[in-house]
């Protein structure tokens, strides 16, 4: 049994959501290419048997994925058995309790959710989990999978493996002589031509060990531009192509003849077929796993503070409220946390990385980083939903690369639920009514602000008008006597024009009267 998570977590929960329960799906061959029919369209196969919800509901996770307000909104991953572990309903109810127990340490039922979707139509069990990255008291990010999350979820694996006798992908006996790689069908080809070339040698026994392959793969024609620690890149001169050859063939170590080889690598890898986990106590492997949830309910307890008293009172008095409203109120509230979630880490659990700042228990902040390779694994697992998840799925169309109703909930599960709800819903409404009366009351200071300036500008307009018409009525009044004056000047001068003329004439006829005379 291996525990995988995928490194995808962005995006509405329909993608994540409808690939853990879709029953149709794309069909894709063993190279992870998407099969297509003669006429080029893609092949669409049917889950056989089809996909069973153990727990959860799927609606109601798609919308607590689509309410969160965080840059990543999910986690998602598989639980898969090999084909030898078959594993009862008991065993898998307890591998999920015991998962649950260690990702939500510290945190009550109502505070998560997590949907279970059981797979079988690979001829293995394989259990998916989706959960929103949402934790619904507080609306703070909720990432059960936070850098250094291997070592944690490596001591469950361990724990079960070793209690029921599981495949361990650790195991030196499952370790593969040549690792898969996915490619092009052509590539593939020809790596797959060049593995079994070296496996005729080895049967041969014209290559004994890695220094001897470098040799055969030279004189055979091939470059060979890099030689690692536990791999070697082939270069074909013709035709430039290259492969990567990886497997426990190309360790730097390795030798062909398995008594020498076991004798180099150590007495923990005995030709009786001890398993690794036989060497260890089960008290130590039970130990490192309650080590770490602790850890993890530490930090739960501390990032996600309690509800108040005052606040499950509430909750308590409305225990009555129908379960259909309540979930309506579930919606009501977001969450107030702001959290902004980094890269996402989808490092294999079965590799030793890099250790975090924060250590390796899975307890750091709510961070992720970049994915790094494949891992050791009992059966292929369904790589597909890594595609599936960065969103180009469709609601009824899904891919898949190679339901049982869900249980009636007991009444305590039912009625935390409808705490959660009906406590979520309340705190919504009291914080929509506080933002709304605070909105009105800015509004209402607005709007009276706004009302006392046109006032203000209304009587000063006045004031400019009232003053601009008495400066005419003035300029009226003065122009008015100008008028006058300028009357009585024109009348002078009529009367002098006149008096002027009879004294031309008084003199014109003296002139004539001299003249006679």
């Amino acid at each position: 049994m291996l525990i995988k998570f995928f490194p995808n977590g962005k995006g509405a929960g329909a993608g994540p959501v409808g690939y853990l329960v879709a029953e149709r799906v794309l069909a894709y061959d063993d190279n992870r290419d998407l099969i297509r029919d003669a006429h080029g369209q893609p092949v669409i196969v049917t889950r056989e048997p089809v996909p069973e919800v153990l727990r959860g509901n799927p609606d109601r996770t798609e919308v607590l994925i689509d309410a969160s307000r965080n840059q990543w909104t999910y986690r998602a991953g598989v639980i898969s058995f090999a084909d030898s572990d078959d594993p009862t309903e008991d065993q898998q109810a307890e591998v999920i309790d015991q998962f649950e127990r260690l990702a939500y340490a510290g945190l009550d039922p109502e505070q998560y959710e997590v949907l279970w979707v059981r797979h079988r139509h690979e001829g293995r069990v394989e259990l998916h989990f989706c959960t929103p990255r949402l934790e619904l008291t507080t609306g703070k990010s909720l990432n059960i999978a936070p850098p250094g999350y291997q070592d944690a979820y490596d001591s469950l694996r361990d724990v079960m493996n070793q209690r029921h006798g599981w495949a361990d992908p650790m195991d030196v006996e499952r370790a593969q002589d040549v690792r898969d790689t996915i490619e092009a069908p052509t590539r593939a080809q020809g790596r797959d031509k060049l593995h079994a070339w070296i496996k005729d040698q080895i049967d041969l026994g014209m290559i004994t060990d890695r220094a001897t392959i470098i040799d055969a793969l030279t004189d055979a024609g091939f470059d060979l531009p890099r030689i690692g620690k536990a791999y070697i890149t082939a270069r074909d001169p013709e035709t430039g192509e290259r492969w990567r050859l990886k497997g426990e063939i190309f360790h730097e170590d390795w030798q062909a003849d398995p008594a020498e080889r076991e004798a180099e690598r150590g007495a923990r890898y005995d030709p009786g077929r001890t398993r690794r986990l036989d060497l260890i106590p089960a008290e130590m492997l039970q130990d490192r796993f309650e080590e770490h949830c602790g850890r993890r309910a530490a930090y739960h307890r501390e990032r996600y503070a309690p509800v108040s008293d005052r606040d499950g009172e509430l909750v308590r008095d409305a225990a009555e409220v129908d379960p259909p409203l309540a979930d309506d109120l579930t919606l009501a509230d977001r969450g107030d946390g702001a959290d902004v979630d980094c890269l996402d880490d989808g490092r294999e659990l079965f590799l030793d990385g890099a250790f975090d700042a924060l250590g390796t228990d899975g307890t750091g902040p709510d961070t992720d980083r970049a994915a790094r390779g494949d891992m050791a694994d009992p059966g292929p697992i369904e790589d597909a939903a890594q595609d599936l998840h960065n969103g180009r799925e469709t609601r009824h169309l899904h891919s898949d690369r190679g339901g049982l109703d869900d249980p009636i909930d007991s009444l305590g599960t039912r009625l935390a639920r409808l705490r959660r709800a009906v406590g979520d819903g309340l705190r919504g409404l009291r914080e929509g009514f506080d933002r709304l009366g605070e909105t009105l009351d800015r509004q209402d200071r607005d709007r009276t602000g706004w009302l006392e300036r046109l006032r203000d500008l209304a009587h000063s307009f006045a004031g400019r008008i009232h003053e601009g018409l008495e400066r005419i009525a003035e300029r009226r009044g003065e122009l008015q006597d100008a008028e006058r004056e300028l009357a009585a000047e024109l009348d002078l001068s009529e009367s002098r024009r006149r008096e002027i003329e009879g004294q031309l004439d008084s003199q014109e006829a003296h002139a004539e009267r001299g003249l006679r005379h």
